[in-house]
């Protein structure tokens, strides 16, 4: 309990996060190291960079890739040898086939906060076609993975296991602050793809081809912005406008999400029988474990280890959040809260939390610097939330603006919040269920640009590149660049995802 005390600042912190995405979860070997704030030399340009093999874990197992390494100024106006020199990592996992096209794979984290290489370490696997004659790279952004990580792993004993106010979460910003290594103010999306540059130059790559999921996809767009001949195409999973300012609207898109879920389970006979009043139940649970958190005691299914957690009302909240972005997750979701709210048994929801808990995945310092400088400032200057009324409740916003109170604005381009107009062939991706990034921000997209696409699959949630039949179709417009020629007719034949009606699983 003493552990989960001392984490629960940066736990706290991860509530707040506006932007998540999760392919695989993996952590490096333990001769792989970062190295952080490290003074090098640029390679020079064209230089091809020297890879080497490197162990790298996925969900507890080992696989061997291709690592590299290249040192970019953290701050752009000083680049002397004395100057401030970030390593950045870059991964290469190598194209199947003998003859390899030069038009390579960028694929680009979302967060903001995590790391590609621990984001995408088996993209290839998911991506076969893809990859068969193209190699895919993976480059931890700046703040990330093994490129100056700056996790501000918060040490808060003293923080008690209820909802910090916005003092406390100012405080707990200005702690994180202090444990920055740099100058947080150079670690944004408009510094980032100038690092994504180099790194191109120095492979000797002509034009990327760029696949960003969820943040990753306004990281994509700013380097569209300004570097559009680097790019021969780009596909976008969950799109997120350059022109929208993640925070306001979070609330209310999770909670049509979650009205989804609902209306999935009242139209299906079994799932309305089985849970009768499931919205009336989430309002109870919530309100009960407002005024009385609940202690769980439970074994870890991770490492069969006792745990003991005091389960609260942001608890609950940032599991029903993070299970909206997953729908195989969602599924199970129903009959854990009926447990809960019928018999006070939350041991399924307190897995459920350690499962979804992705606060160690996010360098929170980093994730700071992009969202305090790219969103927070352009968050209307009004009293009223949109949270009102939702499961999330008020607070969220309030919560996200006294983070960044504290924090220094960094770097951002006078067109950095314009809406970006481009010709460049692009693929929108959306699930018709995302909670975070839904259709309507494609929609918007769709319309400043004049060579895309932008494709649906129903009733999923966030990140849906790697559903069914879709990584085909990301491969088909890659291979061609066509996207208006695109065939999507087998989107018709991904399923929703059946509701679980109690730990057996759906009915036959």
């Amino acid at each position: 309990m003493f552990m989960q005390q001392r984490k629960f600042g940066h736990r706290w912190f991860a509530l707040l996060l506006p932007a998540l995405v999760s392919v695989t979860g993996f952590a490096l070997a333990a001769d792989d190291k970062p190295q952080a704030g490290k003074v090098g030399a640029l390679s020079s340009s064209g230089k091809e960079l020297e890879f080497s093999d490197c162990a790298l874990t996925a969900n507890e197992r080992l696989r061997h890739v291709q690592c590299a390494r290249l040192s970019v100024p953290e701050n752009y106006e000083q680049q002397g040898p004395d100057d401030v020199w970030i390593d950045l990592l870059i991964v290469r996992l190598p194209a199947t086939a003998a003859q390899v096209q030069d038009d390579p794979v960028l694929a680009i984290a979302g967060g903001p906060g995590q790391a590609a290489s621990r984001s995408f370490l088996r993209l290839d696997r998911a991506f076969a076609q893809l990859a068969r004659r193209r190699d895919i790279y993976l480059v931890d952004q700046r703040g990330t993975g093994q490129s100056n990580p700056q996790p501000c792993a918060v040490d808060d004993a003293a923080m008690p296991l209820a909802d910090p106010d916005p003092a406390q979460l100012s405080s707990l910003a200005r702690a994180c602050l202090q444990d920055f290594n740099g100058d947080p103010r150079h670690y944004t999306t408009e510094v980032a793809v100038r690092d994504l540059e180099r790194v191109r130059q120095a492979l000797g790559v002509s034009r990327w081809n760029l696949y960003g999921v969820s943040y990753g996809t306004r990281v994509a767009q700013t380097y569209m912005r300004r570097y559009p001949d680097a790019v021969r195409t780009a596909v976008l999973d969950g799109v997120l406008p350059a022109d929208v300012s993640l925070g306001p609207q979070i609330a209310v898109h999770s909670q049509a999400a979650l009205d989804a879920l609902i209306r999935q389970c009242d139209q299906s006979s079994p799932c309305r029988e089985r849970f009768p009043e499931l919205q009336r139940d989430i309002t109870q649970l919530l309100d009960r474990l407002e005024s009385e958190p609940v202690e769980v005691r439970y074994e870890s299914l991770r490492d069969g280890s006792w745990q003991t957690l005091r389960f609260t009302r942001a608890h609950l909240v940032n599991v029903i959040r993070m299970a909206l972005y997953n729908s195989d997750v969602l599924s199970v979701l129903s009959p854990m809260i009926d447990s809960a709210a019928r018999d006070n048994n939350l041991v399924a929801l307190a897995r459920l939390a350690q499962r979804l808990d992705i606060s160690d995945d996010i360098a929170l310092g980093m994730h700071n610097s992009v969202v305090c400088t790219e969103d927070a400032p352009f968050y209307p200057q009004v009293d009223a939330e949109e949270g009102e009324g939702t499961y999330m409740g008020p607070g969220f916003l309030a919560g996200l603006k006294a983070m960044c109170e504290p924090w220094p604005r960094g770097e951002m381009g006078e067109q950095f919040k314009a809406p970006l107009k481009s010709d460049i062939p692009t693929l929108l991706l959306s699930g018709g269920r995302d909670p975070i990034t839904p259709p309507a921000y494609g929609d918007q997209l769709m319309q400043t640009l004049g060579n895309a696409r932008h494709l649906v699959v129903p009733e999923r949630g966030h990140q849906v590149g790697l559903l069914g039949c879709v990584p085909d179709i990301i491969a088909r417009f890659v291979i061609s660049a066509e996207p208006g020629s695109l065939s999507a007719d087998c989107l018709d034949r991904v399923q929703t995802v059946p509701l679980f009606l109690d730990r057996n699983g759906p009915s036959p």
